[in-house]
C-alpha cells in the first residue's frame, strides 16, 4: 500500500527502511523518551504514522503480536491519534498489540481505546543545565570516581570509526562482559552491540594499565538530550570506573549545551520506593517478567543508574489490546523480545 493510501483509510504501515530519512527528522524534532532512535537500527522496524507525517508510532511485528516500543514519537496533542492508528492496524492484521514503556498520555490513549494498562516503572532524567558533582546527593558518584583515580584509571572520549585501536578495545570490551553473563548474548533489539548505529552514537571509556574496563554509549533522544544507553564494565574494573564515565559524558554534554540526558527506563522503580502496581500481570504476564528479569537483572540496573539522582521522572505502562494475554501472543512477545526480527 502506498503511503497516500495508508493515510486515507487510517491503517497500515511502512518499513523504516523505506522513509529513513523522514523517520529521522521527526525523531530529532519530537523523540522524547530514551530507546526511540532504535528505530533506526538494522531491526525490521515498521512504522504507522499520522495524517500529516509528523509523527509515528514504531513496531516490530511477530506471529501474533505487534511489538510498539516507547511512546508514540510525536508532539504530545498528536500521539492519541498516532496510538489510535497502530491499534487499527494490528487489529486489521488480527495480532495482539503490545505496547511497551509507554507515557501517561499514551496510557490514557490506550485505555480510552480499551486497552489495558500495566504500570511498569519510571524513566529518569537529569537537567544538564544545572549537572554538577557538587553537594551531598552526588557524594558517593565523587567517592566512586575517587576510587578509581587512585588505582590509576582515566577517562576520555572514544572514536571507534576513526581510531582502529578504540573499535579494538571497545570489541574486546563488550566481548568479556558478555562472557561473564551469556543472557547478554540476545540478538533481539535489546541487544547490546556498540557498532549498531555508530554514526549516531558517542563514546565514553575508562582506562587503566591493562587498556580499556568501562564504557558507556550515549544515543541521541531530540536535538536537545541524549540517553546513557548502554553501560559495559569489565569485571575486573574498579570501583568507580564505570560511573566515571558516566560523569565524563554527563560533563561533556552538559558543557556543549545539550538540554537534558536520560539515564533510562528503570523497571518497577519509583522515586518514592512505592510498588505502585495499579495492575496485575496475571500469570502469564508475571511468567515473562520473570524470564526478562532473569536476563537483564532489572533491580541491579536500577540501583546503579539511581547512584545519578534523577531530578524528574516519568510513569511508564504496558499496554495491550487483548483482554486477556493469549499463550500464542505471549510466545510471540517472548521471541519478539528476546530474538532479531528480520
Amino acid at each position: 500500500m502506498s503511503a497516500r493510501g495508508c493515510d486515507e483509510v487510517g491503517i497500515g504501515a511502512q518499513y523504516v527502511a523505506d522513509v529513513t530519512e523522514l523517520v529521522a527528522s521527526v525523531l530529532a524534532a519530537h523523540g522524547h523518551e530514551a530507546g526511540q532512535y532504535s528505530v533506526l537500527g538494522p531491526d525490521r522496524w515498521q512504522v504507522v504514522w499520522n495524517p500529516e507525517r509528523t509523527g509515528f508510532a514504531a513496531f516490530l511485528e511477530g506471529r501474533h503480536c505487534l511489538v510498539q516500543w516507547r511512546s508514540p514519537v510525536a508532539a504530545d496533542e498528536d500521539q492519541p491519534e498516532v496510538m489510535a492508528r497502530l491499534l487499527n492496524h494490528a487489529r486489521s492484521v488480527g495480532k495482539t498489540l503490545f505496547a511497551l514503556e509507554v507515557n501517561e498520555i499514551s496510557c490514557r490513549a490506550g485505555v480510552a481505546l480499551g486497552m489495558r494498562p500495566i504500570w511498569m516503572g519510571c524513566e529518569a532524567y537529569l537537567d544538564l543545565a544545572t549537572w554538577s558533582l557538587e553537594g551531598g546527593r552526588r557524594m558517593k558518584l565523587r567517592w566512586g570516581r575517587g576510587v578509581a583515580v587512585r588505582a590509576g584509571y582515566h577517562w576520555r572520549e572514544a572514536f571507534p570509526l576513526a581510531d582502529a585501536a578504540d573499535r579494538v578495545s571497545l570489541e574486546r570490551l563488550e566481548r568479556i562482559w558478555k562472557e561473564e553473563r551469556p543472557e547478554r548474548f540476545t540478538d533481539s533489539f535489546l541487544r547490546t552491540s556498540f557498532m549498531e548505529m555508530a554514526s549516531l552514537r558517542r563514546y565514553v571509556v575508562c582506562e587503566g594499565p591493562d587498556g580499556v574496563v568501562a564504557s558507556t554509549t550515549a544515543m541521541p533522544v531530540n536535538g536537545r538530550g541524549w540517553y546513557l544507553q548502554d553501560l559495559v564494565r569489565a569485571p575486573d574494573a574498579p570501583r568507580g570506573a564505570l560511573e566515571g564515565a558516566m560523569i565524563l559524558a554527563l560533563d561533556t554534554l552538559r558543557d556543549e549545551g545539550f538540554e537534558f540526558a536520560s539515564i533510562g527506563p528503570l523497571p518497577f522503580w519509583h522515586p518514592e520506593g512505592q510498588s505502585e502496581d495499579m495492575y496485575r500481570l496475571g500469570p502469564i504476564g508475571n511468567r515473562i517478567m520473570r524470564t526478562f528479569d532473569q536476563r537483564f537483572q532489572f533491580r541491579n540496573i536500577n540501583m546503579f543508574r539511581t547512584k545519578f539522582k534523577p531530578d524528574r521522572v516519568s510513569s511508564l505502562y504496558v499496554l495491550r489490546s487483548g483482554r486477556v494475554i493469549a499463550p500464542g501472543a505471549a510466545r510471540s512477545l517472548t521471541r519478539v523480545l528476546s530474538h532479531r526480527v528480520t
